[in-house]
């Protein structure tokens, strides 16, 4: 042995700064993966072929004609119940009877909304300007976001958050109009 070899490092910066390998691998290594990729190419590729050849006709036909099963399936059961006669079609009593709370709140929100903006008009009218202003832009704020609400529900009526958020404006437009109204009261 040398006296190199037989040396102590003490220091990281002693130590030699490239060591060959012994032997150069990568040939090797090189040759085992394209070995691999030659073998995985041509058995993926007829197997799979074969296999998408033969069933993929098959499932596309099976899949159409289970969708168009359930579409039937919907059709039949969201369409309303209607009654053809002579020309004319006319909705069946049980579909009008559903619909007619719904529609009665929806009356009695309108009606006590019109009586409620009718009281706010006036009492803006007696409000300073710069109050009025900001009166009016928190309310036209607040009436924009519900009839921009109401459009997308008519894109998604079935949207159950969309309903939620607009029951909720509907809910603050009636809180903030009621606090209009009142608001004169209390200084009198």
């Amino acid at each position: 042995m040398s006296d190199q070899s037989k040396r102590r490092v003490t220091r990281i910066d002693e130590l030699a700064r490239s060591v060959p390998p012994p032997r150069d691998l990568w040939p090797a290594i090189s040759a085992a993966i394209e070995a691999d990729r030659v073998a995985a190419t041509t058995t993926t590729t007829t197997a799979s072929a074969r296999r998408q050849s033969r069933w993929l006709p098959a499932i596309g036909m099976a899949a159409a004609v289970g969708l168009v099963a359930i579409g039937v399936i919907i059709g039949q059961n969201i369409a309303p119940k209607t009654q053809v006669t002579a020309g004319t079609q006319t909705t069946s009593p049980q579909g009008n009877a559903e619909l007619m709370p719904a529609a009665l709140r929806d009356a009695n929100y309108r009606k006590q909304r019109g009586v409620l903006l009718a009281e706010v008009d006036k009492r803006l009218a007696a409000m300073p300007p710069a109050e009025r202003e900001k009166v009016a832009a928190s309310l036209l704020a607040l009436r924009r976001s519900i009839s921009e609400i109401e459009a997308q529900l008519g894109h998604d009526p079935a949207n159950a958050l969309l309903q939620e958020l607009l029951v909720n404006s509907c809910q603050e437009e009636m809180r903030a109009l009621t606090a209009v109204r009142d608001s004169g009261s209390q200084e009198i």
